[in-house]
């Protein structure tokens, strides 16, 4: 039932991109401040202690609702409550919606304004680096790789790791994942030590994600291209496979939207290298790059492996 709820879910956002007014995380900073304040004299709060404890509290609860929802209706209790999770975690708007809106926008001020829900807290970094501030948010507009990284990085974030951890860990990974990236990228009551933890967390828990989307983007369009630019950057920032951010999802979109890869095999339309146009051909890519994942969930579900 996994597939069909994120299909589901997938559908209900698109169709209705209104939702994200119901995904608010207002209860989200009020239970910080609380918990920091009731726990703080626990051990290594600073640390380790409230990198686990904060998210798992509710995630325990959500735990007891799966619980209830499963005495009380089965499994389609669950399965309502999958589609109801995953609703929730998608976003916190619809990317579509967002990148529709971006390319709609005529004037540099909409489409600062466009871009601020395109990427969201992160909207003043380079595709969500926040080791790399830009200082004006018009700059971004005129840079097409780095509008190129921050579609890419969206979808990551807010489609994604949320099926990936779904399809990993059911509703506790989906929303698990949901938390700690809010945890590390929103405003919140936190100390600096503490939002560091949540951003190690959260890229250790994107890294993954960022390595399949490569191989998708790699079987959906040019494979010597994606495998190019994965190695590359790799060579060039002088770690290892493990190591690092997932800079490299944004180097293999980069490589495939800028040279034209994406336009030449007939999917997409060829385009200039402009941001404007940059931006939908990399929306066209994530597509793509979603039809295969579904591709393979659905084969893992008939081959048993996915309940």
């Amino acid at each position: 039932m996994k597939i069909l709820a994120i299909l589901i879910a997938i559908t209900l956002t698109h169709l209705f991109p209104m939702l994200y007014r119901y995904r608010g995380s207002g209860w989200l900073e009020k239970y910080i401040r609380k918990a920091n304040n009731q726990l703080s004299i626990l051990p290594g709060w600073a640390g380790v202690t409230s990198v686990v404890l904060l998210p798992l509290i509710p995630l325990v609860m959500l735990w007891l609702v799966m619980q209830l929802s499963s005495a009380l209706l089965g499994n389609l209790g669950i399965f309502l409550l999958a589609i109801v999770v995953l609703l929730y975690c998608f976003g916190p708007r619809d990317l579509d919606a967002d990148i529709k809106a971006y390319l709609q926008a005529e004037t540099t001020a909409d489409k600062c304004k466009a871009m601020t829900h395109l990427c969201g807290p992160a909207c003043n970094t380079i595709a969500g680096d926040h080791e790399h501030p830009i200082d004006d948010q018009a700059d971004i507009l005129n840079d097409s790789p780095l509008m190129a990284g921050a579609v890419f990085q969206q979808a990551l974030r807010r489609w994604f790791a949320i099926i990936f951890w779904f399809a990993i860990a059911g509703i506790i990974g989906a929303l698990a994942y949901r938390l700690i990236e809010w945890l590390s990228h929103r405003a919140l009551p936190l100390s600096d030590q503490q939002r560091e933890n949540f951003r190690t967390v959260c890229s250790a828990m994107e890294w993954p994600v960022a390595q399949l989307m490569t191989l998708s983007l790699a079987i959906a369009a040019d494979f010597d291209s994606v495998y190019s630019a994965w190695k590359q950057y790799h060579n060039e920032q002088g770690h290892s496979l493990f190591e690092g951010d997932n800079g490299f999802l944004r180097a293999a979109a980069c490589s495939i939207v800028l040279t034209g890869s994406a336009g030449n095999d007939g999917f997409a339309d060829q385009l200039e290298n402009e941001p404007h146009a940059v931006v939908q051909q990399a929306m066209d890519l994530i597509w793509r790059v979603m039809g295969v994942w579904l591709a393979v969930l659905a084969i893992l579900l008939l081959a048993g492996w996915l309940n």
